[in-house]
């Protein structure tokens, strides 16, 4: 579970930072969302990546750019529910 401060420092990219992904569908979803709504840049893949953001289930890796590009291409083939909710919440952020 992420706490605010989690969120915060995943934003600020803080050096050493990472969140361990259980769920990596819905993390492109969200920051989709986010680039949709003009609150974030269209590099986020890139900046994940580079800054080590991100880190398998297991903590065995880290997310890369490219597992981003694919879990979001996989994505948008396949819209479930929480998908749509996902981004009818960040759509939400931005009223």
């Amino acid at each position: 579970m992420l706490c605010v401060e989690d969120m915060e420092a995943l934003f600020s990219c803080k050096e050493g930072f990472h969140i361990r992904v259980n769920n990596l569908r819905h993390v492109v979803i969200l920051f989709d969302a986010l680039l949709e709504n003009s609150l974030i840049q269209s590099r986020w893949q890139s900046v994940l990546d580079k800054g080590r953001l991100l880190q398998s289930k297991d903590g065995s890796r880290f997310i890369t750019a490219s597992n981003l590009s694919s879990a979001l291409s996989a994505v948008r083939k396949n819209m479930t529910s929480v998908a749509y909710g996902i981004k009818r919440a960040i759509k939400e952020l931005k009223i």
